[in-house]
């Protein structure tokens, strides 16, 4: 056998056992959890319409939502750097979970607004502890793959939500679609008994020298220091820009297709669904053109330029249903397929010792463009309208995306995870 035959097949057999298990509780997992929290934006019409609130205010929930969130992943990601990530990730699961229920009976907005915060903070902290879990128990040769298709709990989530959502709201309303959310709970106690936790995290708690010295607050300044400065500002810059022409449109395209194409609520909440689930064969193609192909730096480039292409097809372009379904389906396999790079690519350039922490960082970047894009996008589509509001966010913020992409450095797969990461 030649020697690349024998890594290849010492990877493959690095994958049984633990790692196999912990990927998929981790996929399963953040597909629940997904489903639970895109379960929202599928309320948005009805939300609107029983309190007699526009757009704005759709807008400042879902900011207020994004700014706890960030807080939130801040102090989790913080503390499975120093408590690990098995308890971490079970109490994110189950307690995002229960608050998803609770919204079926929150009587006015502004406890609304509150649990809706809560619940989408936790969740949201599921995603940084994931990846951190999957980059550090796969092999190094399937580590980019693995974390990459981790990634499709989003589109499955937002596919299987709109399975529940649809035939709900046709038939009882927007309230009653939250309440399929108690479902997770029982899971997470069953996957408290079958995850174990990180092999890396363990060997370094043992290890004095390589303990996280110090409060929270002298966690996160380790991201500043010289030698990881520049990674943790272009990383930042990279997921804050990304997210910000995610979150500015995908949140409101069930109201976009409702306003500007006709649709009913529960015929919107269809499409989208749908366009999502093909959307789910981009996430699967980035991961493997990022492991096997190009690097994974190259890989996210070319995947965010092809999904603004999309995106103006979907914007301009589509007036049919097939249309839309056509555009958007493109655009979900391209702009959002790229977060199954992204997270791996994100991950590789920190050590095991702030790993999660750098994790949260940029989990968090990520939630302060949720929070402010989404506002400020309501706003300039009173001014300007859907499309014109869509074009002028989405396109200079995916330029500046991938140009903070570019500035960090290209890594080749497949290395090993200490010696890339690790700085002197």
């Amino acid at each position: 056998m030649s020697a690349s035959g024998s890594s290849l097949g010492s990877a493959i057999a690095a994958l049984r056992g633990h790692p196999t298990r912990i990927f998929f509780i981790c996929l399963f997992g953040l597909t629940l959890s997904n489903t639970d929290q895109s379960l929202f934006s599928y309320a948005i019409p009805g939300l609107l319409e029983e309190f007699d609130f526009g757009l704005d205010a759709a807008g400042w929930i879902l900011s207020v939502s994004f700014v706890v969130a960030a807080l939130c992943n801040l102090a989790i990601g913080v503390a499975a750097d120093r408590y690990g990530r098995r308890k971490l990730f079970i109490f994110c699961l189950a307690s995002s979970a229960a608050l998803v229920t609770l919204l079926t009976f929150t009587p006015e907005i502004m406890s609304l607004t509150a649990v809706r915060a809560l619940a989408f903070g936790i969740s949201a902290a599921l995603v940084p502890l994931a990846t951190t879990y999957a980059v550090e128990a796969s092999p190094d040769r399937f580590r980019g793959l693995t974390t990459g298709l981790l990634q499709l709990g989003y589109p499955l989530g937002w596919f299987f939500a709109s399975l529940i959502a649809a035939p709900i709201l046709a038939k009882f309303g927007w309230r009653y679609i939250f309440l399929p959310a108690a479902i997770v709970i029982p899971f997470a106690f069953l996957f408290s008994r079958w995850l174990p936790e990180s092999q890396r995290f363990l060997a370094q708690r043992v290890d004095p020298a390589k303990k996280t010295a110090g409060g929270w607050l002298e966690s996160l300044q380790v991201l500043i220091e010289p030698q990881l400065r520049r990674r943790t500002i272009l990383c930042a810059a990279m997921f804050f820009f990304h997210a910000g022409a995610y979150a500015g449109t995908a949140f409101y395209f069930p109201q976009y297709f409702v306003e500007v194409h006709g649709y009913t609520p529960a015929d919107a909440a269809a499409l989208v669904g749908l366009s999502y689930a093909i959307g789910a064969v981009g996430y699967v193609a980035a991961a493997l053109v990022g492991e096997f192909v190009m690097t994974r730096r190259n890989t996210i480039a070319l995947w965010v330029v092809l999904g603004a292409c999309a995106f103006a097809g979907l914007i301009w372009l589509a007036e049919t249903r097939l249309e839309n379904l056509f555009w958007f389906g493109l655009m979900t396999m391209f702009f959002y397929g790229s977060a199954a790079v992204q997270w791996a690519f994100a991950a590789e350039q920190f050590p095991t010792r702030v790993r999660a922490t750098a994790a949260s960082m940029v989990m968090a970047s990520t939630l302060f463009a949720f929070a402010l894009f989404p506002v400020g996008v309501a706003y300039i589509i009173e001014a300007l309208g859907w499309r014109w509001s869509f074009t002028v966010v989405v396109f200079p913020a995916l330029l500046i995306s991938v140009a903070a992409t570019l500035g960090l450095q290209s890594i080749k797969s497949g290395a090993a995870l200490d010696e890339i990461a690790e700085v002197a």
